[in-house]
């Protein structure tokens, strides 16, 4: 049997709490969370928050010749710069 005392309502409602929390944060409905994906993935491409899609399509290829792994790149560098420009183009093609 456990000797641990009982958690108390607040305790309880606190977990509630902070897992709902986690858990919005995580879904695809929070605009808090894709605002900062993109402004993460614009960052990995160092363009400005109103970067173009053509932009971003020419960082994307200067980068990807710069950091691909078959010309001497780092591959964790690299898949970061396509995660990014996978982000971005999906973006643009829903809105």
């Amino acid at each position: 049997m456990s000797t641990r005392p009982p958690k108390s309502l607040g305790a309880i409602l606190w977990d509630v709490l902070r897992v709902s929390v986690q858990t919005f944060w995580r879904s695809s409905a929070n605009p808090a969370r894709t605002l900062v994906q993109r402004q993460q993935a614009l960052a990995v491409l160092g363009l400005p928050p109103n970067a173009s899609q053509q932009q971003i399509k020419q960082r994307y290829r200067v980068l990807a010749k710069r950091f691909h792994p078959d010309r001497g790149g780092d591959p964790r560098q690299m898949q970061q710069i396509i995660a990014a420009y996978d982000l971005l183009t999906k973006e643009r093609k829903h809105s």
